[in-house]
């Protein structure tokens, strides 16, 4: 099985924030969402579509041997209890079968309290991110727009998820 990149070097990313206009979800362009629906870790089927509308949605997709991404499932559960209220976070697992049982086990033992969905198959992730390079965030406008994309994680990038989310809370 080809391993996916955990991370990607700052140059990288600088390079594709220089041509974001692009990529899906930049932000300079605001493509709708496309809706899905995955199991989340107790069995149950999440929709998407059903959430469009309801709250500020961000989605990371992450994978239990990327350390970036642990990382970050960390910051982005304090602003899930920050802003609980106005904000829903959707943990997309991009790790096979096998490790289901592994990243049932990290969330429970960290105690997060945000969704957690898992995408087996990999099919959600190429559509919001087909080089599948993680940790990947989506944020989703109450209109059921991409406001905002980025891949990897640089300690401080949880401030700009917060100033994103309050100025949508706002609008």
């Amino acid at each position: 099985m080809k391993k996916i990149k955990c991370c990607i070097p700052f140059v990288i990313i600088s390079i594709i924030f220089l041509i974001g206009p692009g990529l899906p979800g930049a932000d300079s362009a605001s493509p709708a969402v496309p809706g899905f629906s995955l199991k989340q870790l107790d069995g149950s089927v999440y929709n998407l579509s059903d959430q469009i509308g309801k709250k500020i949605i961000i989605i990371d997709f992450w994978a239990t041997w990327c350390t970036p991404c642990k990382k970050l499932l960390t910051k982005l559960n304090q602003i899930y209890l920050d802003y609980k209220q106005h904000v829903e976070v959707l943990a997309i697992s991009i790790d096979d079968t096998s490790a289901v049982a592994k990243a049932d086990a990290y969330i429970k033992g960290k105690g997060f309290s945000f969704t957690v969905l898992l995408d087996i198959d990999r099919k959600v992730v190429r559509i919001f991110n087909p080089p599948m390079k993680l940790p990947f965030t989506v944020i989703i406008g109450k209109k059921g727009d991409i406001v905002h994309t980025h891949t990897g994680y640089i300690p401080g990038y949880e401030k700009e998820i917060i100033k994103k989310v309050e100025k949508l809370i706002h609008e």
